[in-house]
């Protein structure tokens, strides 16, 4: 029987040049220990596999976790979701990007909902996906494309567009028939701060939390 566990695989986006900080955002210490470990780390409670898409140059060696590099570097978010993808081969992947730390397990379970319409339809071949082709989180009415389940099929017109120059990744979403999964304070597991991103040193000095996130150690 296939499970979320087994059937997807999780990816940790850590390609961005985070001007507004003046170093790597995914190395900065957060409660202890790396920024790019939390999503890491909750992922790999909730897939079998998880790895970090970076550019080229780095290799995050320090933290002891895999790591593969986007192909079409330096065209933004798109290019780690199809690096990503090339890595999984026919596998769906979670995405979440290095900078939101307060992801949850809950979280990411109920974007993916790996349910019979999400898993890969055996008599179609392993690239086959039932609709929706992706889920994404929604978070204060806005799409948020670097927390969310993409099927292997997104792989070739993801490429499609970054040969072309289209990075847009609201457009790419319109495109492929992607189900927006609401996160509203009427979840269980909902907190203000559970899609907050770290862009700014104010970020990083305002957004630190009385408690952190839970990760279990099962």
């Amino acid at each position: 029987m296939t499970s979320l566990k087994t059937s997807v695989v999780g990816a940790v986006l850590a390609g961005g040049e985070s001007r507004r900080l003046g170093r790597d955002k995914a190395l900065l210490p957060w409660l202890g220990k790396a920024l790019l470990l939390h999503p890491f780390e909750v992922l790999q409670e909730v897939v079998s596999e998880v790895v970090v898409v970076t550019v080229g140059g780095r290799s995050y060696g320090e933290l002891g976790v895999p790591v593969i590099h986007d192909r079409f570097e330096g065209l933004g978010p798109l290019a780690g979701i199809h690096a990503a993808l090339e890595w999984a081969r026919s596998s769906p992947v979670f995405v979440v990007a290095c900078d939101l730390p307060f992801v949850s397990v809950d979280l990411v379970e109920h974007v993916a909902d790996w349910s019979a319409e999400q898993k890969p339809r055996a008599s179609a071949g392993d690239q086959a996906w039932a609709h929706p082709r992706a889920r994404v989180a929604v978070w204060k009415g806005r799409q948020q494309p670097l927390c969310g389940l993409y099927s292997a099929s997104c792989r070739e017109p993801l490429e499609e567009r970054l040969r072309d120059g289209r990075l847009e990744a609201w457009r790419f979403l319109a495109e492929i028939d992607t189900a927006s999964i609401p996160i509203t304070p009427d979840l269980a597991f909902y907190r203000p701060d559970l899609l907050v991103n770290i862009n700014s040193p104010r970020d990083l000095h305002q957004g630190i939390p009385a408690v952190a996130p839970e990760v279990s150690s099962s």
